[in-house]
C-alpha cells in the first residue's frame, strides 16, 4: 500500500491508503540509470535505476542480470512490483539529421500473468528509451487488467 495525501473540503489534508496500481503505473518517469558491466566473464552487469512518481516520489533500486538491459528491467520490476517475462526487444533507427543524435524507437513485448503486452518509446537515448518502453508495456498491462 502507498500513502496518498488527499484534499478534503478544499483546505484540510487527510491521509488515505491506495494500492500501487491506483497510484498510477503510467506516471513513473525515469530519472537516472547507472549500468556497470564487469569485465570478468563470471560476473553479471548491475543496473542502478531511479524512477520518480508523483505519489511515491523518487525510488531507487538495483538489479543484476546476465545482460545490462535485463539488469535495468530487474531494477524497474523491483520498484513497480512486477516481474514480467521479456519476449521481444527491437530497436529501429529514424532518419538521421546532420548535427543531431540519431533518433531511435524501442519496441518491447512482455508477458505478465499469462497475457502479452507491448510497449514503445522514442528518443535519442537507447538506455532511457529501453526502460521507458518496458514501463509502457507494464502500464498497458494494468490498463488492460483494469478494463
Amino acid at each position: 500500500m502507498v500513502r496518498v495525501r488527499a484534499k478534503i473540503d478544499g483546505s484540510l489534508m487527510a491521509t488515505q491508503s491506495a494500492s500501487i496500481a491506483e497510484a498510477g503505473m503510467r506516471d513513473w518517469r525515469v530519472r537516472r540509470i547507472d549500468i556497470r558491466s564487469p569485465v570478468h566473464k563470471d560476473a553479471h552487469p548491475v543496473a542502478r535505476l531511479e524512477l520518480e512518481h508523483p505519489v511515491r516520489g523518487r525510488v531507487t533500486d538495483i538489479g543484476e542480470a546476465s545482460g545490462a538491459f535485463d539488469a535495468a528491467f530487474v531494477a524497474a520490476g523491483h520498484i513497480v512490483g512486477v516481474s514480467p517475462l521479456l519476449l521481444s526487444y527491437n530497436v529501429r533507427s529514424g532518419t538521421p539529421v546532420a548535427g543531431e543524435a540519431l533518433p531511435i524507437q524501442i519496441d518491447v513485448e512482455i508477458e505478465l500473468n499469462g497475457e502479452r503486452h507491448k510497449g514503445t518509446s522514442s528518443g535519442v537515448d537507447l538506455v532511457r528509451c529501453s526502460v521507458e518502453a518496458w514501463l509502457d508495456a507494464i502500464a498497458k498491462s494494468g490498463e488492460h487488467n483494469a478494463a
